[in-house]
């Protein structure tokens, strides 16, 4: 997984962000019984161009069809809890794309909320999270953190 890679799932995560706060501002506006908020006096606008609006020399770098790998290696998932509700979280597996994304979908839908992470790309891909924290506690989280 080269820059590229990392700047095509960031555009990914980007676009479905924009896509929740526009459904949030749909529902903000849809809802009668709310009292409204005044207007803001700018829209949010990204700075980024979306996929689609990129040449298509560009989409091919930043979603290649295959990218070189490290042949047998085993995806590996070290979890550390500590002190409090905090986590670190260490992952190493083979390079793919949509991987920066999966991952972070995958954590947020542990109830974490990542606040410092490290991601490298050489000779694989390793993510390094070096602090979360439990924000929304799912089941899976609160057997863990029971059995400290």
């Amino acid at each position: 997984m080269d820059r590229a890679s990392i700047l095509g799932d960031a555009i990914e995560y980007l676009k479905e962000l924009l896509h929740k706060i526009s459904d949030l501002q749909n529902e903000l506006e849809s809802s009668p019984s709310m009292p409204s908020l005044p207007p803001t006096p700018t829209s949010f606008h990204p700075l980024t161009p979306t996929l689609p609006a990129l040449p298509s020399r560009v989409k091919e770098e930043l979603c290649p069809s295959a990218l070189p790998s490290p042949t047998g290696q085993q995806p590996t998932v070290e979890v550390r809890l500590r002190e409090g509700r905090a986590v670190n979280i260490h992952m190493l597996c083979p390079r793919r794309p949509g991987l920066v994304l999966s991952a972070m979908k995958a954590i947020e839908a542990l109830g974490l909320d990542v606040q410092q992470a490290v991601i490298s790309c050489f000779n694989g891909f390793a993510l390094d999270v070096f602090k979360a924290e439990v924000w929304h506690c799912t089941p899976s989280l609160s057997s863990s953190f029971q059995k400290q």
